[in-house]
């Protein structure tokens, strides 16, 4: 055969078609090989350029390095140990009942001991111009100055006598009764409850210590027994 400048370039056609088809076989398989790994479910994506950072665990750490200095024990555990911070107990039914009562107690007029009480010793009376005993207490004032209880009370009569002249008796409990001589224009009636320091009238004249300054004259038993008012005061 002889060999020709056409037959050459023939030759070298084949070999060129020969490679561009290689080329597109190897792209379509390339194609096809994507295409099937997209397909595919079993396949995981690349997320490393996609992941977050994970939030939680940088302020856990965080907390973590600064729990030492963190210190709890004052805040209260539950909504009652709050409400009992901010608000005062108060106390039980209970509590108030077994608490004992104490009364106070105030003069029934402000003024200079007169004549002091004295069951044992006797005393000169400027009316009788003898010396006599003097169970009760008598307080220099003026005439017309208010009186008022002592304590609390109950009013038990008002009766007017020719010694003592008008006399207001009130019960103050616990076997104290009291009894304010030469006492006018009274505030009270009996059967009244009276409190402590309640006006109930205001200082008269005594027939019995007459010829005495101006005063009220103020008896006073405990159960029976004469006693001092001035005990309750000390």
């Amino acid at each position: 055969m002889t060999y020709t400048p056409y037959s050459s370039n023939k030759k070298g056609n084949y070999v060129f078609y020969i490679i561009i088809i290689v080329a597109l076989l190897l792209i379509a398989v390339v194609a096809w090989i994507g295409l099937s790994n997209m397909n595919d479910p079993t396949t995981d994506p690349d997320t490393s350029m996609s992941e977050t950072p994970n939030l939680d665990d940088d302020n856990s750490q965080e907390y973590e390095s600064n729990d030492s200095s963190y210190d709890d024990s004052s805040i209260p555990s539950t909504p009652n140990d709050i409400i009992s911070e901010v608000m005062p107990s108060t106390p039980t039914d209970d509590t108030v009942k077994n608490e004992p009562y104490t009364k106070s107690y105030t003069m029934p007029i402000n003024g200079e001991i007169l004549k002091d009480f004295s069951a044992d010793t006797l005393q000169f009376s400027q009316t009788f111009g003898d010396m006599r005993l003097h169970t009760a207490v008598d307080i220099a004032c003026k005439e017309g100055t208010f009186v008022s209880a002592i304590t609390d009370g109950k009013v038990l009569s008002i009766e007017e006598g020719t010694a003592l002249g008008n006399v207001i008796t009130i019960d103050h409990g616990d076997g104290l009764v009291v009894k304010y001589a030469c006492v006018k224009d009274a505030k009270v009636k009996a059967g009244d409850t009276v409190k402590g320091g309640d006006l109930i009238g205001a200082v008269g004249t005594i027939p019995n210590e007459s010829s005495d300054q101006p005063h009220l004259h103020v008896e006073a038993t405990k159960n029976g027994k004469p006693v001092s008012i001035m005990d309750f005061f000390n």
